[in-house]
């Protein structure tokens, strides 16, 4: 996961690159999310199905994309997938701390919320 800071500010090609990449994976999610929510599946079950499916497309855009694809090049091409895989996850690991510091932000205003509203519930509706 690629973060805008770690490309220059004055390349105008690398800022449209950023910019385009980001509103593709925010409008994925979006869609995701409201997927798993018809369905009523959570991020555990989804996220083996997300890899599948990615391994699975970058083998067809190998498959469709070279001239004469090949046993030993689209090895070479899931050895590439493989280390960006592996740079996404370094990138993901240096931004842990931020990003478990959010969840708890998250849940503490998910646990307030749900509280007012019970405690509301019980002022409307006293036993």
């Amino acid at each position: 996961m690629s973060d805008p800071d770690d490309f220059p500010d004055d390349d105008p090609v690398t800022d449209q690159f950023v910019e385009e990449f980001e509103r593709h994976r925010d409008a994925i999610y979006d869609r995701l999310c409201d997927y798993m929510e018809e369905v009523d599946i959570n991020e555990g079950y989804v996220a083996p199905l997300l890899a599948d499916a990615m391994i699975r497309m970058r083998m067809t855009a190998y498959g469709l994309g070279v001239e004469n694809p090949s046993v030993a090049g689209l090895k070479l091409d899931l050895d590439r997938l493989s280390k960006e895989l592996g740079e996404f996850l370094r990138e993901a690991k240096k931004g842990a701390e931020e990003f478990i510091g959010h969840v708890k932000e998250l849940r503490a205003a998910a646990d307030a919320e749900l509280d007012a509203e019970e405690e509301n519930g019980r002022e409307e509706n006293p036993e």
